[in-house]
C-alpha cells in the first residue's frame, strides 16, 4: 500500500432534516474528499440525530467506534461535518488519535492543490483562521501536568503567545492579498476595455477545467480528482473575425458545506466574477443529485452578489447519458430555472460535441454586448 495513504474511520451524524442528496450520495462525497486528500476510509461509524450534540456522537456510538479502530489500526479519524473547537477537543481525547473535520479535509486538500502564490496565501489564510479559535485544545499536554504553581501561567501564556502570532500572521496575509488584489483589478480593468468576459462557474468534478482546454485550445490540468484546480486561469477564445476579443476564466469549484473560511479567503479571486460579461453554470448532468449540485452553486453565487449575471446552463457530460434520463434532466432544468433554448446546452467537453454549438451562444452575446456599448457611445456623442 502507498505509504501516503492514510487508514481513516469515518464519522457521520445522519441529520433527519434532510441531507444533501441521500446518505449513500453523502457517503460518495466524503469518500471522494478523502481519496483528494490521500486517505482511505475503511471503516464508518453513522448515528441519526435530530441536532448536534456536545460530543458529536452517543457515547454508545464512539464506544463502538473507538473498538473498530483497534481492530482496524487506525491512526485518523475523519468527521463528515465541521466540528466546534469543544467537539474536537472532545474526541481528541477520546480516541487519542488524530480528528479531522471536513472543513479541515478541505483545507488540506486545497492546500495541496494551490500553486500560485495568491492561492497559498489565501489558502493559509484560511487554515490560520481555522485554527484561531481552536489554539487551546493544542496545548492541552500542558494541563495533564497535574496542575498547580509552574503549569497554569505558563501554559496560558503560550497559548496568548501563539495566538498573537497567527493573528500577525493574519494580519500579514491579508495585507499581501490586498496587494495583489489591487494588482491584479488593475489588469482586469485593462482586459475588460479591450475584451468580452466570459467565466466558468459549477460544482467540483463538473468539468469545467476539460471545457475550459476545449474552449481556449490549451492542454492544462484537468482530473477526476475534486478541487483539481484552485487558481484562476484565463485565456483567449477565438471566434475568427468576430468584432471584439473574447477571454474565459476558470474559478474554483464548489461543494456542498463550502468552508466558509475559504469562501472568505477565496472571495478577492471570485472578484473576477464581478466583472463577467457572462457565467457559464457547468453541471454534470450525469450526476443525479445535479439539481441539489445548481442550487448549492446559486446560493453561493447569491452570496457574492452575481444572481442577476446572464448565465447559460452547459449540461456537461452528455455522453454518459442515455436519451430518457436526457430528457428528464432538461425538463427539471427547465421546470425549476425556467430556461429557454437560448440559456442552455447539452455538450461533452471530453468528445467535443456541442461545443461549437456553444461557441455560437457565446459569440451571440458578445456581438449583443458589441452592439449595445457602440449604441451607448454613440448616443453619448449625438
Amino acid at each position: 500500500m502507498n505509504p501516503e495513504i492514510e487508514r481513516a474511520h469515518l464519522l457521520i451524524a445522519n441529520g433527519a432534516g434532510g441531507e444533501f442528496g441521500d446518505f449513500e450520495d453523502r457517503l460518495e462525497e466524503i469518500n471522494n474528499l478523502c481519496d483528494s486528500g490521500h486517505a482511505e476510509i475503511v471503516g464508518t461509524t453513522v448515528q441519526k440525530q435530530r441536532k448536534p450534540i456536545r460530543t458529536y456522537l452517543g457515547l454508545g456510538k464512539l464506544k463502538e467506534a473507538r473498538n473498530k479502530i483497534s481492530e482496524d489500526k487506525v491512526h485518523l479519524i475523519i468527521v463528515d461535518d465541521e466540528l466546534s473547537p469543544n467537539q474536537q477537543r472532545f474526541l481528541e481525547d477520546f480516541f487519542q488519535i488524530k480528528v479531522v473535520d471536513r472543513t479541515a479535509l478541505i483545507l488540506d486538500i486545497f492546500a495541496a492543490r494551490a500553486k500560485s502564490k495568491e492561492g497559498k496565501l489565501q489558502v493559509e489564510l484560511a487554515q490560520f483562521q481555522y485554527l484561531l479559535p481552536r489554539l487551546a485544545g493544542q496545548w492541552s499536554h500542558l494541563e495533564r501536568l497535574g496542575g498547580g504553581i509552574g503549569t497554569r501561567g505558563p501554559g496560558e501564556t503560550q497559548i496568548e503567545t501563539d495566538r498573537r502570532l497567527v493573528r500577525n500572521r493574519i494580519t500579514k496575509i491579508k495585507k499581501e492579498l490586498a496587494k495583489m488584489k489591487t494588482s491584479r483589478y488593475a489588469q482586469r480593468v485593462r482586459r475588460l476595455e479591450r475584451a468580452f468576459n466570459v467565466s466558468l462557474v459549477g460544482y467540483t468534478n463538473a468539468g469545467k477545467s476539460t471545457l475550459f482546454n476545449q474552449l481556449v485550445r490549451r492542454k492544462s490540468l484537468s482530473s477526476s480528482k475534486l478541487f483539481s484546480t484552485l487558481d484562476t486561469k484565463t485565456g483567449k477564445m477565438f471566434f475568427g473575425h468576430s468584432v471584439k476579443p473574447c477571454t474565459l476564466s476558470d474559478t474554483v469549484g464548489f461543494v456542498n458545506k463550502l468552508p466558509t473560511v475559504l469562501i472568505d479567503a477565496f472571495k478577492a479571486t471570485l472578484e473576477e466574477l464581478n466583472d463577467a460579461n457572462l457565467l457559464l453554470h457547468i453541471i454534470d448532468s450525469s450526476n443525479k443529485n445535479f439539481m441539489q449540485q445548481i442550487e448549492i452553486v446559486d446560493v453561493l453565487l447569491e452570496e457574492l452578489g452575481l444572481q442577476n449575471k446572464t448565465i447559460i446552463y452547459v449540461l456537461n457530460k452528455s455522453d454518459k447519458l442515455i436519451d430518457f434520463h436526457k430528457n428528464d434532466v432538461l425538463g427539471q432544468l427547465k421546470y425549476f430555472r425556467e430556461v429557454d433554448g437560448e440559456s442552455f446546452v447539452e455538450l461533452s467537453a471530453k468528445t467535443g460535441y456541442n461545443i461549437d454549438f456553444l461557441k455560437n451562444m457565446i459569440k451571440k452575446h458578445l456581438n449583443k454586448s458589441y452592439n449595445d456599448s457602440s449604441a451607448t457611445s454613440l448616443a453619448r456623442v449625438t
